[in-house]
């Protein structure tokens, strides 16, 4: 064979087998992605394009009350054959006596009472918790008054390594602890952002330390994950009498309930609000009253830190007398 003919066959060969080569790579790599992101990709699917998807892993959503099949209604009965109707003479009519009528006391109209709306019930969540305690006029004047705090979750290694679908996983706390404060104070939390740390936090302080460096991207309090189960009093900055604090960690405290996190991220965000309403071991989860009053007083305070005013300006210090290091 001619070495012409083996160069065209080579050029055919070449423009032929890439091609193909390609386009067998791209689909065995979509096939691994796919698989390996299979929960993203399904969560995506059915809150973005609204698909009728499972997605592996989230608890399963309680039948409505209006899914279950109406009974069979009953047949109606058969109509029995008229019977014959035994004949009578009637009587005469008595003459009634003449009587002039009473006038009808008109019924006194009174004004309707106002129906409070009732906090939306906590349907979907996964762990038990506590219905709200009534509160007095004014505190359920200021329940009524909506807020809408964003924050930006931040998972550490602990959970990134433990978790594949680690961001699926801080969206639904972040929704499940939405619900609960939504009905306890008027607090709707909207996620700006998950972004993993490549540390694990060994303590609050490592924590809090690690959070001043992230960002907050436009939101009001950023949360931290912590995969470890540390048991702390003190899970958000300092907060003042004007201003609540800007970042929050919550730890894992049971990793064997289905929401591992949910307490302490209630626990996080009423602390970084000034007030600590949710106990540690309280079951089912429940608000203190007295704590609950604090944080609905203080619901409105801006998520910033506390502008120090300057410093008057300190004295120089005295030049060293000559001879003197």
């Amino acid at each position: 064979m001619s070495a012409t003919r083996l160069k065209s066959l080579g050029k055919l060969a070449v423009l032929i087998g890439l091609p193909v080569a390609f386009v067998v790579g791209l689909f065995g790599a979509g096939v691994y992605v796919g698989h390996g992101h299979r929960t993203t990709i399904l969560s995506i699917e059915r809150d973005w394009l609204g698909l009728d998807v499972t997605v592996p892993g989230e608890p399963s959503k309680p039948t409505s009350d209006t899914t279950k099949p109406e009974p069979p209604k009953p047949e109606p009965p058969k109509p029995e054959p008229p019977k014959p109707e035994p004949t009578t003479t009637p009587e005469p009519a008595k003459p009634e006596p003449t009587t002039t009528p009473e006038p009808t006391p008109k019924p006194v109209e009174t004004p309707p009472k106002p129906v409070e709306t009732p906090p939306p019930p906590a349907a979907g969540l996964p762990v038990a918790v506590a219905e709200p305690a009534p509160l007095p006029p004014e505190l359920q004047a200021r329940l009524g008054e909506p807020l809408k705090l964003r924050v930006k979750v931040v998972v550490d290694e602990e959970v990134f390594d433990r978790r594949s679908d680690w961001i699926d996983y801080a969206e639904r706390h972040v929704r499940w602890a939405s619900q609960v404060l939504l009905r306890e104070l008027g607090v709707e939390l909207e996620l700006r952002g998950v972004v993993a740390w490549p540390t694990a936090w060994s303590s609050g302080q490592v924590a809090f330390a690690d959070l001043e460096r992230v960002g907050n991207d436009g939101a009001d309090l950023v949360l931290g994950l912590g995969g470890r189960s540390i048991r702390t009093p003190v899970q958000a900055g300092p907060t003042t009498a004007k201003h609540h604090a800007t970042a929050a960690i919550a730890f894992s405290s049971d990793p064997t309930s289905p929401a591992p996190h949910l307490r302490s991220l209630l626990r996080a965000v009423t602390q970084a609000m000034g007030s600590d309403p949710v106990a540690v071991d309280a079951d089912p989860i429940g608000f203190s009253a007295e704590e609950r009053r604090i944080l609905l007083e203080r619901k409105h305070l801006p998520f910033t830190a506390e502008v120090v005013e300057d410093a008057p300006p300190q004295p120089a210090d005295e030049a060293a007398p000559e001879g003197e290091n």
